[in-house]
C-alpha cells in the first residue's frame, strides 16, 4: 500500500516537470518569434530555456528511477536466474545510492561556492542552477527507496 505523501510527491513531480516543459517550449516559442520574426531579439532567453532543461532532467532522472525507465542494457543481465537478478538489481541500487549521496554533498558544495556568480543574461545567482543537483539526487534516492518500501522494485525479464 502506497503512502499518501508518496504519492502526492510524485505526482507532484510529475505535474512540475510538465509544467517547466510547457514553460521551456513558450520561452524558446517567444525567443525564436521576438529573434527571428520581429528582429527584436530578448536577453536571456536560451538561457532560460537552459536553466529549465537542467531543473527538467534532474526531476525526470527521479520519475525515471521510480517508474523503473533508466536506460539498461538487459541482454547479458536477464540471461541469470531471477534470484541473481534480485540481489544484482539491490546491489546496483545500493551503489546508485551511494553515488547519488556524493552528488548531493558536492553538489550543495558546488551550489554554495557558486552563489556569487551571476548569470550573464538573468543575472541570478548560480547557487539556484546548481541547487538542480542535490535537489535531483535526493528525489532519485527517495524514489529508489519508494520502489522498495511500496513493492514497485520490478525485475523485467524479456
Amino acid at each position: 500500500m502506497e503512502n499518501k505523501f508518496d504519492k502526492i510527491l510524485f505526482k507532484f513531480i510529475k505535474t512540475l516537470i510538465s509544467l517547466l516543459l510547457a514553460l521551456m517550449f513558450v520561452i524558446v516559442i517567444i525567443g525564436i518569434f521576438f529573434r527571428y520574426v520581429i528582429n527584436i531579439p530578448i536577453f536571456g532567453t536560451e538561457e532560460f530555456a537552459r536553466y529549465i532543461m537542467f531543473y527538467m532532467v534532474m526531476l525526470g532522472s527521479a520519475v525515471a528511477f521510480r517508474e523503473e525507465k533508466h536506460p539498461a542494457l538487459l541482454f547479458v543481465i536477464q540471461k541469470f536466474p531471477i534470484k541473481f537478478l534480485k540481489v544484482w538489481n539491490f546491489i546496483k541500487d545500493i551503489i546508485i545510492i551511494i553515488i547519488l549521496v556524493i552528488i548531493i554533498k558536492e553538489g550543495y558544495l558546488m551550489a554554495v561556492d557558486e552563489k556569487i556568480m551571476i548569470s550573464p543574461a538573468l543575472r541570478i545567482s548560480f547557487f539556484w542552477v546548481y541547487l538542480a543537483f542535490p535537489i535531483g539526487a535526493l528525489l532519485m534516492i527517495f524514489q529508489i527507496i519508494a520502489n522498495y518500501i511500496f513493492g514497485k522494485k520490478t525485475f523485467k525479464i524479456e
